[in-house]
């Protein structure tokens, strides 16, 4: 009851009418973390020492790349199995709360739909089927493979074509046929001619593969021209996520390259993660290795985390462990400006955080 109660208080407040009907269902839910790590490295411009951050990675201090968020989830039963639906959610950090947030960073899923026999279609703004950073035992913690180099992120300007993030103007269609997962979607630019930008498209499709006790996964992005005219870029990806009893073992491998208009090469690499889980009560023991190798000799990114997580409920978490990342000599990483990223530079994180959800 206090659950609903909050949900129409939040549907008022995004405007938005919130009825009590019997084939209505408003939901409100939420996640909120936060970390405190100690950062050490060899960059002459990365500051050593202890940090707040809610995600991040090891030598990588931001508040990107996390779990936080605060949304409205409606569904609304139109009857002969058919249901519509919205879901409106925003990020938040608990350094910032929602404020000093870029606008293209406020909005996670912003979409509408319907779901029926047919399978589901979803329009707006959401994440495309490539992403499955939440495949990551570790995701969202400063302990994570996309913020410490073993997984196409987001950064550079990759964004939503990566791992966890989200793309405008998106149109998704997912169903399963037996064992077989499928989602598809379409990503339209809308073009801009002042940046020379044409309206162009990105196609994104995974396909999941149900073969008890393993969850085999297989996923490609083609973006060509869509960032920006005559640019190329594609990913593809498989993986595989297998438990039994009280163990599991995630690992995946991609493949991405990213050439601009004039020929430069942003992105061209094959890399990939495994993380071992071992549960034992209420706790979560978690080995993490990843390696990438980019375009080119000394390019590689090497990758080791150790954690643990307890928890005390499934909505409530906590976490600690150590992170460890190496940049090869002629790797130049971006990061914030006050992270460092100079090639040939190794990087370590240690420390612990709580997550909380509804």
């Amino acid at each position: 009851m206090k659950k609903q109660i909050l949900a129409v208080a939040v549907a008022g407040a995004f405007a938005v009418p919130a009825f009590a009907a019997a084939d209505t269902n408003v939901t409100l839910f939420g996640q909120l973390q936060t970390q405190i790590v100690h950062h050490s490295g060899g960059s002459s411009v990365f500051d050593s020492g202890f940090r707040m951050q809610d995600a991040g990675g090891a030598g990588w201090v931001s508040d990107g790349n996390g779990p936080n968020r605060l949304g409205v989830m409606v569904n609304h039963d139109l009857g002969n199995g058919m249901t519509a639906l919205a879901k409106m959610e925003m990020d938040a950090r608990t350094t910032e709360g929602f404020s000093n947030i870029g606008t293209d960073q406020r909005a996670r899923d912003m979409y509408v739909g319907l779901d029926g026999n047919f399978g589901r279609v979803t329009i707006g703004r959401q994440n495309l089927p490539y992403a499955t950073a939440g495949k990551d035992p570790l995701n969202g913690t400063f302990m994570q493979a996309r913020g410490n180099g073993a997984r196409l992120g987001t950064g550079g300007g990759i964004g939503g074509l990566g791992n966890g993030s989200y793309e405008d103007r998106v149109i998704k269609y997912a169903n399963s046929f037996g064992m077989v997962g499928l989602q598809a979607a379409i990503a339209h630019n809308n073009g801009n001619a002042g940046q020379g930008v044409s309206s162009e498209q990105a196609y994104s499709v995974r396909l999941n593969f149900d073969l008890d006790p393993v969850d085999l996964y297989v996923a490609h992005t083609n973006a060509d021209d869509y960032r920006m005219n005559n640019t190329d870029f594609r990913a593809s990806k498989i993986g595989a996520d297998w438990k039994s009893g009280p163990f599991r073992v995630v690992a995946e491998i991609e493949d991405y390259k990213w050439e601009t208009s004039a020929g430069a090469t942003m992105r061209d690499a094959t890399g990939g993660f495994v993380s071992g889980v071992y549960t034992m009560g209420r706790n979560d023991f978690v080995l993490s290795l990843g390696h990438t190798r980019n375009s080119g000799s000394n390019n590689n990114v090497d990758f080791a985390a150790l954690g643990i997580k307890h928890n005390f409920s499934n909505r409530v978490m906590a976490f600690a462990g150590v992170s460890y990342t190496s940049f090869d000599d002629n790797i130049v990483f971006a990061r914030p400006s006050d992270d460092g990223g100079v090639g040939g530079n190794s990087y370590t994180g240690v420390g612990g955080g709580m997550r909380v959800s509804f």
